[in-house]
């Protein structure tokens, strides 16, 4: 087996390993939107690959198999693009909704298929197997062309440019897991996924060159998105929720950029301990997200993104930490004060919800924790 051989049979076994990757994702027990868009995509996928490496690879030269596959598979890999583009569209986004319809997703595909069939219904153009072997825009056999020939052959890199306008920009956006600060919380299948995409990106933008100068180039290009998807398809298997992790990567990155760019984080949580410790804004129980907000000079969303995100707590929780710490030393320091007196003094509007939180969180009640760490 001589070494076109092994570039040919790595080529057609990415197509069909694509195929298998999209069955697998159908058969999934949780077969949610964004697994059968995924599924699709990767079944186009292969569809894709499998006509790329037909015409790149001159083994199906002057064949009528060849030629009409190469044809009727367009509208099919024209829905690839947009597919993937929805899939990472929703993982970077919070208002994407993979429920609706987006039919401008399908008006490639369709634009395609009546490209396709025009010489069924138009007189005097006729298509044939004269762009097969396929060749590259730059050679001087293309412009030999009929233009309805070449039109066809243009057509089969749209896809490709389309794919590389799209998902560019979403990557970008994804950026945020090479930023070192996050180095060390971003999980490395998040960094391994993000490679992986970009390497995609980056076949199709050999794809498209290839297609101007050289098919051996296009070639090389089938294989770069056969290692890339050969390396999601492992990722996944060891990560069935590798989209969800993505989406949640992602969402952090958006939230901080949107929320706290600008700020001095560090100064604000000082003074939200000072707020908390010293004036203990803790005791008044109508206190609130936005009156906290307004006392720091910062919005509600600001806030909830640093209790969140930086001190790793609700509002309520880190709330009531504070109101049960007081509570603790006042039950020590006035053993007759009552219970009730003491829990609406630290910022509880009533007994029931003092006595529940304050069990919560110590794992007793107010009377018991009063009785095992009182003076003896």
């Amino acid at each position: 087996m001589n070494s076109e051989s092994v570039l040919h049979f790595f080529m057609f076994f990415g197509a069909v390993f694509s195929v298998i990757i999209a069955l697998g994702q159908l058969v999934q027990k949780k077969n949610v939107t964004i697994n059968k868009i995924y599924a699709f995509s990767f079944f186009g996928l292969g569809i894709w690959l499998f006509q790329i490496s037909m015409y790149s690879s001159g083994l199906f030269d002057s064949t009528w198999v060849g030629y009409y596959f190469c044809i009727i598979s367009i509208p099919i890999i024209f829905l690839v693009p947009p597919l993937m583009v929805m899939r990472y569209t929703w993982i970077i986004s919070s208002f994407f909704d993979l429920k609706k319809i987006y039919y401008i997703v399908f008006m490639p595909s369709i634009l395609s298929l009546i490209y396709i069939i025009i010489p069924l219904f138009k007189q005097g153009i006729t298509c044939g197997m004269s762009c097969f072997p396929g060749l590259p825009i730059l050679s001087d056999k293309f412009y030999e062309l009929s233009l309805y020939d070449k039109g066809l052959y243009i057509l089969f890199i749209i896809p490709n440019i389309y794919l590389i306008t799209f998902m560019t920009p979403n990557l970008i956006t994804m950026a945020y897991v090479w930023n070192k600060k996050n180095w060390n919380t971003v999980p490395g299948v998040s960094r391994m996924g993000y490679i992986f995409a970009w390497s995609i990106v980056i076949s199709n933008i050999v794809c498209v060159y290839g297609a101007f100068v050289s098919m051996k180039i296009v070639q090389w290009a089938v294989i770069m998105a056969n290692t890339a998807m050969t390396g999601v398809y492992l990722v996944t298997q060891r990560h069935p929720d590798y989209n969800k992790l993505l989406k949640s990567e992602a969402m952090k990155a958006r939230y901080e950029r949107s929320r706290i760019k600008g700020l001095d984080v560090k100064e604000i949580i000082q003074r939200l301990y000072e707020i908390m410790e010293e004036e203990k804004a803790f005791a008044d129980e109508e206190l609130s997200l936005p009156d906290l907000a307004k006392e720091l000079n910062i919005s509600t969303h600001q806030l909830s993104e640093i209790l969140n995100e930086h001190i790793q707590k609700n509002f309520n929780t880190f709330v009531n930490e504070f109101r049960v710490k007081e509570a603790q030393k006042l039950l020590l320091e006035e053993p007759d004060r009552s219970v009730l007196s003491i829990g609406v003094a630290v910022g509880f509007n009533s007994n029931t919800t003092f006595c529940t939180v304050f069990s919560k969180m110590t794992g007793m009640s107010p009377k018991q924790y009063r009785k095992e760490h009182g003076k003896k």
